[in-house]
């Protein structure tokens, strides 16, 4: 009985400590961000730009119970949420990788059309990661990035959906997230040497498992990525309005740079309080 209940806990521990491993981070990388939401986003030097960001506690987090962050939208009300954002160290970063564990309340409805979670962005590029483009089916949906970026200034069409090839669909694997489920996604861009050079590299994964690759986009160009961003856009008008609340859950993040050259580590406390609150972009919704 011993050794069963030894091989059990042995098993749960690997299970837990998987989790906390980012096992897609590019060898070498150098970590900028290794934030638990045991406290504010502030503590960790992310801006809560509305200040509505709300400390929450759940023994279910896989990496670092039991703090959380959560961002929730009320029944009956058409705004809410949060927005986060964390500026690099470096403005001008070639490459960006993330981790996030997350989830939404069992309960979650969605938009229609879209639900936004993460950017990883810079002056040149808005792209976002979103929870499927049309109505959730049994509760899961595909994570997709779009690049997002108006006024003309990327075109994908070569590889992605939609006008300018603003949606990039899983092309490994059905890249499915489930409602109320706690998930590791881990995101890797690599800038494209111009807006036009077609040799940007966007990848993800849901579990440690690659769902998304791509690379021969137009994104970041010559101004690089230096930006990471939660955002639903709850923020502006949500059609249908919620029935019942709509929340998400946030229980780690891990921001890295790969190859970095110089400047990429901070110097502890809140070091980045002029971060941009968006780049200077037509910001396009994917319908």
């Amino acid at each position: 009985m011993k050794t069963f209940c030894l091989a059990i806990f042995s098993s749960l521990v690997m299970a837990s400590t998987s989790y906390a491993q980012w096992t897609n981070e590019p060898v070498g990388s150098t970590q900028v961000l290794d934030c638990n939401f045991s406290s504010t986003p502030g503590a960790c030097g992310i801006q809560d730009i509305y200040s509505s960001a709300i400390r929450d506690s759940d023994g279910t987090a896989p990496i670092s119970p039991s703090g959380v962050i959560r961002s929730t939208i009320r029944a009956g009300n058409s705004s809410g949420g949060m927005q986060l954002n964390y500026a690099t160290p470096n403005p001008n970063n070639r490459e960006m990788f993330m981790g996030i564990i997350w989830r939404t309340n069992p309960e979650f409805q969605g938009r229609p059309n879209s639900n936004k979670l993460f950017f990883l962005r810079g002056p040149q590029a808005n792209g976002v990661w979103i929870f499927g483009n049309s109505a959730l089916v049994n509760g899961s949906a595909p994570l997709i990035f779009g690049h997002n970026t108006g006024g003309g200034l990327l075109d994908n069409s070569h590889a992605c959906s939609a006008d300018l090839g603003l949606l990039c669909f899983p092309n490994v694997g059905p890249g499915l997230l489930t409602r109320g489920v706690w998930t590791k996604i881990e995101a890797y861009v690599k800038s494209s040497t111009t807006n036009t050079s077609r040799d940007g590299i966007v990848r993800w994964w849901i579990n440690g498992v690659l769902v998304g690759n791509y690379t021969n986009l137009n994104y970041g160009g010559t101004a690089g990525i230096n930006e990471w961003v939660w955002s639903e856009t709850w923020d502006g008008f949500v059609n249908p309005v919620p029935s019942v609340d709509w929340s998400h859950y946030i229980d780690h993040l891990y921001i890295s740079i790969p190859n970095c050259v110089s400047g990429c580590t901070p110097t502890g406390g809140n070091p980045f309080p002029g971060a941009p609150s968006a780049p200077v972009l037509e910001s396009v919704t994917p319908q």
